[in-house]
């Protein structure tokens, strides 16, 4: 079904990442809101990309796909590593360490807690 309106569009893909569903999620709330935010994003990218405006180049995207939860799992280490930073305790059992070291064990002990996470979940 044509409009007849070359500015009109319609987009869609299939929810089979983390990425998709959330993109998929995000643009489904903006609503009626959806076009101006794409417009947006379309004018800081081409601000940032002026040759992109060019008629005669052609563009090339090389999509990455990435896990979100990856990308969250490293999030929530780096928040608890600087909360543990701060925390006494710690600072008294690494009171004899180096910083690197210090460092490198409390890389050890949210590895240990995302351990312990891993087989709650699968003795669900």
């Amino acid at each position: 079904m044509r409009s007849g309106d070359p500015y009109k569009f319609t987009l869609s893909w299939q929810k089979d990442t983390e990425e998709r569903i959330l993109v998929g999620e995000f643009l489904r709330k903006l609503g009626n809101k959806k076009s101006k935010f794409i417009i947006q994003l379309i004018c800081d990218y081409m601000t940032a990309h002026p040759e992109a405006v060019n008629p005669k180049e052609t563009l090339q995207f090389i999509i990455k796909s990435t896990s979100l939860g990856e990308t969250m799992i490293e999030m929530i280490k780096s928040m608890i590593q600087t909360e543990l930073a701060g925390k006494t305790v710690l600072e008294q059992s690494f009171e004899n360490s180096t910083m690197d070291q210090a460092e490198s064990n409390i890389d050890v002990v949210i590895d240990d807690m995302f351990e312990n996470l891993e087989m709650w979940n699968s003795n669900i």
